[in-house]
């Protein structure tokens, strides 16, 4: 946790513009709840270099997808994306693929058939997570910059050196 903070503050005494790292952890949430699991760092940080964002601001920004509401955010992305392609769930098929996957096991090859049968979850997914991770960066944008904006004007323009 005392790493996190130590991130934050570091964040906040960027030399950089408020704009340009609002601008920066906002990219990084947009990152971080896309549909490119397993790919957030490595995209945070090439995009970071490539347009020369604060690094730090945008790992912030795409560590912000933690483990305890992964799961929760993918289930409801894909059912966002269910409605936006207006893909029909068929209770059925998904019984059928658990029931495969509680018999056979869920790395069995027939799991995995009957799971990629299913393409248009996958589509869900994608389109999904796509929408609400544009929707959280470009509600990130305005509410981080507020938020360095006030932090910047009630603190001294450098922070207090560490005593020994």
């Amino acid at each position: 946790m005392r790493r996190f903070l130590d991130l934050i503050r570091k964040l906040l005494w960027v030399n950089d513009t408020p704009e340009r790292t609002a601008l920066a952890f906002s990219v990084g949430i947009f990152l971080g709840f896309s549909p490119f699991l397993g790919f957030h760092t490595l995209a945070g940080i090439a995009i970071a270099f490539l347009f020369r964002l604060n690094r730090v601001a945008v790992l912030l920004g795409v560590w912000s997808n933690s483990p305890w509401w992964l799961v929760p955010y993918y289930v409801g992305a894909t059912w966002v994306g269910t409605k936006v392609i207006g893909f029909h769930v068929d209770e059925a098929a998904i019984a059928e693929i658990f029931r495969i996957g509680r018999e056979h096991g869920f790395l069995a090859s027939g799991f995995w058939k009957q799971l990629a049968a299913q393409g248009g979850y996958l589509h869900s997914f994608g389109v999904g997570s796509l929408l609400l991770s544009l929707v959280l960066g470009l509600i990130a944008y305005p509410l981080s910059l507020k938020w360095i904006t006030y932090y910047r004007s009630k603190k001294p323009p450098h922070p207090p050196a560490a005593a020994s």
